[in-house]
């Protein structure tokens, strides 16, 4: 019979030696000496940020006149009921004054007192109307604006320069 012994011939053969995965290896360097190369020339070749062109913040400016202005008192301790969401009530306490021209003040007044009852109930109206979020706006432009309007309709265009609301108190009154 033959030997069943293995032979160190055999040994060899059936154990090889482990070797480095050279082509892995290569593969591997070869792909992050490209990433290296890319990331490099990118920020060599993109430059920095152009400086901003700034102008003179005086240069555009232009002084412009101050017109003499005054103020007219249009409802004082004025009480407004706003009934928009229903049954709650927001109560509303205001005084409102318009800023006219000088050169117009006196016949602004005129107009301001012959029309008085009318130029409080277009406020009261305009006000009753709102909606609770414009009543509770901190700068009640819109409210602000439709004064305004109202009131220009009834005294004339162009006489008011704004409307401005001094003291503005709400309550809900349930």
């Amino acid at each position: 019979m033959a030997d069943d012994t293995p032979t160190k011939a055999d040994a060899d053969e059936q154990k090889p030696k482990g070797k480095l995965p050279m082509k892995t290896i290569i593969i591997i360097l070869g792909v992050l000496l490209l990433e290296g190369g890319t990331i490099s020339m990118f920020t060599i070749l993109k430059g920095d940020p152009k400086p901003a062109e700034a102008t003179s913040p005086i240069e555009g400016t232009a002084d412009e006149p101050i017109k003499p202005m005054c103020e007219i008192t249009l409802a004082e301790n004025f009480s407004v009921d706003n009934y928009t969401r229903g049954k709650s009530k927001i109560v509303v306490t205001m005084n409102v004054a318009a800023k006219v021209d000088e050169a117009h003040q006196e016949k602004v007044v005129k107009k301001i007192e012959a029309s008085k009852a009318e130029i409080k109930d277009g406020i009261r109206e305009l006000v009753s109307m709102a909606q609770p979020d414009q009543v509770r706006d901190s700068k009640k432009q819109v409210i602000k604006r439709e004064i305004k309007a109202c009131v220009e309709e009834i005294i004339g265009e162009g006489m008011i320069e704004e409307v401005l609301i001094s003291n503005w108190q709400t309550y809900s009154a349930d």
